[in-house]
């Protein structure tokens, strides 16, 4: 409807197959629909009753309307119908043990309508237990690789990962997650709502008080990827902040998280007394649990180059412009509301708990429903608003301040900004050569890749490429040459001189390995006999 508003289909046609699968809603909301589209002169033309609604024709309008109305009750009654019969079930499910959803974790069955616990529930414990002796989720994941057994084969490899996403799944303790949605046809400005609460329905596998220990040794134990982090230089305590990438690194290879790894090595020199050396890298995750072969990348090198890379580029190419948005302002309005509605309930609630008077359950719930409709305002206003990126922090950084990891506030502030406009950092090693793939955020048509050297005493970019998707066709920019794609039709052109064949060779390399694109990767071996040596 909001193209039909903005006059992109003027004088053309609306084919439905019957009025009822145009809209469900009430028929006041079709009405103004109707009248949006008369106002653009759209015709509608409804097959099955084989009628046209036009601004010229308007006799079967009432027909149109009463079609609408049964469509409505339909929808209005089905609705009704599917909530209560869920709410049925859940009810059952609590009181009686039955099942809500076959939807359930890895180490539960279902049998004879009831939820039970399989052989999977043995290597859970197992899982809890063996963290609690200290191990970490690493050398868990090793230890479940060389397993044998049934009840070891999960639905994905052993890593680390795995491991910690099943110490931190709530359903061990027998909670089963409930959302639901809740339809108020009569409302126009939240005609849904949603309610999320759990239930304990599931066998328990491990109890709350040993989950709860568990999720503090996780706390204690995490992981200082990319966080302030207390390092100890002599006798003091000083903060550091070692990776600016947590979060949107990715392995190119299998495309699992990348971390900040810190190796600590005592070397001897010809002269001098023994010392510990740091060096830092940053590492696939999966690769350290056995299940990649993308090499371990030196971190200084990957940071040096990206920063670099946004200190030379115009950012506002990948960052878009502020659009006045109406909604936003109207959602502002309505948070506004909410929050007073809120603060309104608990100063009630408190008033009543003071004078030692009972506080109803519809008081409370009243107070959940605010604050969960909230939630859903400051999401969705957060999904409309432009993200405000602060450009000179990103292009006018001091480089020697930003490298050093003592710099706490200003790598901290770097790493926001960088947030804003990168997607993901897709790494890749091959020997001394690394790729660095930066997706952007707010213009997924455009991405960078840098072809970094990396020898012990120098780092050099050898080559990178812009790629770039416009109007349908998907350009190839290097140094030195440029290929387009539209419509399987690809076009070469050099844009310098001399024609090297290290773009021509990485951008070859990159496109079968990582853009996949055959057609050009197919191009590019049959031409480059002849664009070498014409």
């Amino acid at each position: 409807m909001e193209q039909v508003r903005n006059g992109m289909w003027d004088s053309s046609i609306l084919v439905v197959e019957s009025i009822d699968r145009f809209s469900r809603q009430n028929p006041f909301d079709v009405m103004g629909y109707i009248n949006a589209l008369m106002a653009h002169n759209v015709a509608i033309h409804d097959v099955m009753a084989n009628i046209v609604i036009s601004r010229s024709n308007s006799k079967d309008l009432p027909f149109v309307m009463m079609n609408a109305q049964r469509a409505y009750d339909e929808s209005k009654y089905k609705s009704d119908r599917i909530r209560k019969g869920w709410a049925k079930k859940r009810e059952q499910a609590f009181n009686k043990g039955t099942i809500v959803t076959n939807k359930r974790p890895q180490w539960i069955e279902v049998e004879n309508d009831k939820y039970v616990l399989n052989h999977k529930a043995a290597v859970v414990k197992e899982i809890f237990a063996l963290y609690q002796t200290g191990m970490g989720c690493p050398t868990i994941a090793k230890q479940l690789q060389t397993k044998e057994g049934e009840q070891y084969k999960f639905n994905r490899p052993w890593t680390g990962e795995l491991v910690h996403k099943i110490l931190t799944n709530r359903r061990v303790t027998g909670k089963i997650f409930i959302s639901e949605i809740i339809r108020n046809h009569d409302d126009i400005e939240n005609p849904v709502t949603q309610k999320k609460y759990d239930m304990d329905v599931y066998p328990v596998v491990i109890n709350e008080e040993e989950f709860e220990l568990v999720q503090e040794l996780l706390k204690s134990r995490r992981p200082n990827a990319g966080r302030v982090t207390v390092k100890k230089d002599g006798q003091e305590e000083v903060l550091i902040k070692s990776n600016l990438f947590s979060g949107i690194a990715r392995c190119t290879e299998c495309g699992g998280p990348m971390y900040h790894n810190v190796v600590r090595a005592k070397r001897t020199p010809k002269k001098g007394d023994p010392k510990i050396e740091e060096y830092r890298y940053i590492r696939c995750l999966n690769e350290r649990d056995g299940l990649c072969e993308n090499k371990a990348m030196t971190y200084e090198t990957v940071e040096r180059f990206v920063v670099e890379h946004l200190l030379s580029m115009d950012l506002n190419t990948v960052i878009k412009e502020q659009e006045f948005n109406p909604e936003i302002e109207v959602i502002r309005i309505q948070i506004d509301q909410v929050k007073d509605q809120i603060t309104n309930y608990e100063n009630g609630i408190e008033r009543r708990k003071s004078a030692g008077k009972a506080v109803s359950f519809e008081m409370r719930e009243e107070l959940d429903d605010a604050k969960l409709e909230l939630e859903q305002l400051l999401a969705r206003q957060a999904s409309l608003a432009t993200v405000q990126v602060d450009l000179p922090v990103l292009q006018d950084v001091n480089v020697t301040e930003l490298y050093n990891v003592n710099n706490v506030d200003i790598r901290t502030r770097y790493e926001n900004e960088l947030n804003k406009i990168v997607s993901n950092i897709r790494l890749k090693r091959n020997g001394n050569f690394y790729t660095i793939d930066i997706i952007y955020k707010q213009n997924e048509l455009k991405r960078h890749v840098l072809f970094i050297e990396n020898k012990k005493k120098e780092q050099k970019l050898i080559s990178e490429v812009i790629i770039e998707n416009v109007d349908g066709a998907k350009f190839y920019y290097t140094p030195s040459f440029v290929i387009s794609v539209k419509d399987g039709e690809i076009r070469f052109q050099q844009t310098k001189e001399d024609l090297t064949i290290i773009d021509y060779s990485l951008l070859l390399n990159y496109v079968d390995a990582v853009d996949r694109c055959d057609a050009v990767g197919v191009w590019m071996r049959n031409n480059m006999s002849f664009l070498f040596t014409k």
